[in-house]
């Protein structure tokens, strides 16, 4: 007891020495947290905002191409497996964005409130402040907005569609940070509303910012916000690119048929390939880009870091690697003899017994087949190869094949003599935009037309691309072609699908040219030297998975969110 009254004798003089001693002696004390008003003085704490919505950037390939006629995956339990054998739905999606992508476009939209509030440049030293100021806020705003433009078109390309009346719907456009206390139930806009909102976007972010950063003599200015030191930050070319790769997209849909969507498409991939010299600019070493993070093909890329991943994951297993990524059968047909016909062409001279003799190098640049090298060590894949043989172990190819592009043919997996080599993942590429080209531009023109003086045509493109690729010249199955637009259309497609497979874009461009999904993979198998064509793998997609879902626990929340029909 007396310590009792000990206590309460103490907190009456304590409380009689200060002045209050009600509800302040209940608050806890400040614990340094910062608040809001912390990011308008201190322009590092205010810019962490912005790079939030960069961490969001994807860094790495997907391999999504298993999901697809171009690849299958020795992994049981793979996502994209699973999705392509029967699973996909709005409830397993592995390919929705709709969270992930409305994470970053928060912070964007909390950034770009603040921007013009913060003290970017809080002295004169070397330049006015001020000048300094408007310059960063303007960068600022610029890489905002082609940061909210990529995630908005995320959201489109995974989640837009037609909605169960018919309309044709995007996403819920968000143009402002919620707040506690907003109403979150919001409807989806249109497909239109969305394309042009995300145009816009792309628009004001280009008349923003520099095409690219460098520096400009002694502008101190200049040089300490668009300079060289600034070159890994999105640019007008990143913004042109994605202009470039959104109007694509948005031409192919069913919806917007008209031919004035493919010359929009074809004006916004000539504006990057003209300031490149037209076909002049196509690297020479674009085939191998993955190997040189400075190559001339790059147009943006995310930063290089040592590691071995890729290889681990995908070296056949004579080269301590798990196998996981298979090409099919299919994608080796797309690839043409080195005289540049397909296949199944008069004049191809193709042999089915000995299948790789005298094909495109680009396929022995990209699939390692029977009898391929990866750094000068020849792999074999016949069934009598206990390793790398015909479905011989859990990490064997299901296929014949196994992948050599994207993967750095140095590595060592070796245990006692492991090693790496730089990689990086490229969001931009030219090639990318030499084929958006090409395809607009046939689409809207025609294979030989040039309206807009240019200075190429959609053949020419192709021509380019295949010259690089190895096709042996005169390029005669171009020529016989080039007159009709439909045969065009199918080499311009054939050529995008051999150019830029296992970089993320098959999958996509399957569905927005509404082509046939389940076709099934096909492998192929080598005993005895006898070449025999396998099944490997059915698809079980349906006419409307042209379209994704919504996540289901989406639509469980909201009253005004409507599905894509089919899901």
């Amino acid at each position: 007891m007396q310590i009792k009254y000990l206590i309460t004798g103490l907190l009456v003089i304590t409380c009689a020495l200060f002045a209050s001693c009600t509800d302040d002696f209940f608050e806890p004390d400040d614990d340094n947290h910062s608040g809001e008003e912390r990011l308008f003085t201190d322009p590092a704490f205010a810019e962490g905002i912005l790079l939030n919505a960069y961490a969001y950037l994807p860094n790495g390939y997907r391999l999504d191409e298993v999901a697809t006629d171009d690849a299958v995956t020795n992994i049981d339990g793979n996502s994209y497996r699973r999705m392509a054998t029967g699973e996909w739905s709005s409830v397993f999606d592995p390919l929705s964005v709709w969270s992930s992508a409305y994470r970053p476009i928060y912070y964007i939209n909390y950034f770009l409130s603040i921007n013009d509030k913060v003290d970017w440049a809080w002295d004169d030293r070397g330049s006015p402040s001020a000048e300094r100021e408007a310059a960063f806020q303007k960068r600022f705003k610029g890489e905002a907005l082609a940061l909210r433009a990529w995630h908005n078109f995320e959201l489109l390309r995974n989640h837009g569609g037609v909605g169960a009346g018919g309309d044709a719907l995007g996403f819920v456009i968000m143009k402002e940070a919620f707040k506690v206390g907003d109403d979150v139930n919001l409807p989806r806009n249109t497909y239109a509303e969305c394309v042009d909102f995300i145009l816009s976007d792309i628009d004001e972010a280009i008349a923003l910012l520099p095409d690219v950063y460098a520096n400009q003599g002694t502008d101190v200015v200049h040089n300490a916000v668009f300079g060289a030191v600034n070159k890994n930050r999105v640019s007008g070319l990143f913004a042109k690119a994605l202009k470039s790769r959104v109007t694509l997209h948005v031409a192919s849909m069913p919806f917007y048929s008209k031919t004035d969507k493919w010359e929009v498409a074809a004006v916004a991939a000539a504006e990057l390939l003209v300031s490149r010299g037209g076909v002049t600019g196509i690297s020479a070493t674009g085939l191998n880009f993955w190997r040189n993070e400075n190559d001339a093909e790059i147009l943006f890329r995310r930063d290089y870091a040592n590691s071995n991943g890729r290889e681990a994951a995908n070296f056949p297993p004579s080269r301590f690697g798990r196998g996981e990524t298979n090409p099919s059968q299919n994608l080796v047909d797309a690839f043409p003899m080195a005289n540049g016909y397909p296949l199944s062409a008069a004049g191809a001279g193709y042999d089915p017994n000995n299948p790789y003799a005298g094909r495109d190098p680009r396929l022995k640049a990209y699939i390692v087949y029977n009898g391929n090298d990866i750094n000068n060590v020849v792999v074999k894949t016949n069934v009598e190869d206990p390793l790398n043989g015909l479905n011989q172990t859990e990490a064997s190819t299901r296929t014949g094949y196994y992948l050599k592009k994207l993967l750095q043919p140095a590595v060592n997996l070796t245990p006692t003599v492991m090693s790496t080599q730089r990689h990086f993942y490229t969001l931009f590429r030219y090639t990318e935009i030499y084929l958006n080209y090409a395809e607009a531009a046939n689409e809207a023109w025609g294979p030989d037309a040039d309206p807009n003086g240019y200075g190429f045509t959609a053949g020419q493109i192709i021509a380019g691309i295949r010259k690089r690729g190895g096709i042996s010249q005169p390029d005669n199955y171009l020529a016989s072609i080039s007159a009709s637009p439909a045969d065009m259309r199918e080499l311009i497609r054939n050529e995008r699908r051999v150019e830029l497979c296992f970089e993320g874009f098959r999958f996509w461009d399957l569905r927005r040219w509404n082509a046939d999904l389940s076709e099934s993979v096909k492998g192929m198998s080598i005993a005895n030297g006898t070449h025999t064509v396998i099944d490997v793998e059915n698809r079980a997609y349906q006419s409307f998975m042209k379209y994704g879902p919504l996540p289901n626990i989406e639509i469980l929340k909201s009253d005004k969110l409507i599905q894509n029909e089919g899901w």
